[in-house]
């Protein structure tokens, strides 16, 4: 299993409301397919600034951070919610473990 993280922001100051970490969830779930190989995903909300945690069933960790880059387009593109929203930071190794290489979750 493979983790990535990605970072959503609000697009402008005035939509940086905070969303319920459980909505975020359900919009990612609902964005991702069964190629994407997700197993569990986490969401940490706090105003204008979503922090998106991924575990991936994925052969390769590219594969993870692709999938994870393409769950989180389809969340932003699909729904109304995430409207106003963008990727600040890119799905990526977690902060935890840099210059790692391979991560297993």
């Amino acid at each position: 299993m493979f983790m990535a993280t990605a970072t959503l922001v609000a697009a402008r100051e005035n939509e940086a409301a905070k969303l319920e970490s459980a909505v975020v969830t359900d919009i990612v779930w609902a964005a991702a397919m069964p190629d994407d190989d997700l197993e569990h995903v986490h969401a940490k909300t706090t105003s204008g600034r979503i922090e998106l945690t991924f575990f991936h069933r994925t052969t390769s960790l590219d594969g993870a951070l692709s999938a994870a880059a393409e769950i989180c387009r389809r969340a932003l593109n699909s729904s109304p919610t995430l409207a106003q929203w963008r990727i600040a930071v890119t799905p990526q190794l977690p902060d935890a473990m840099p210059g790692s290489g391979t991560v297993l979750a």
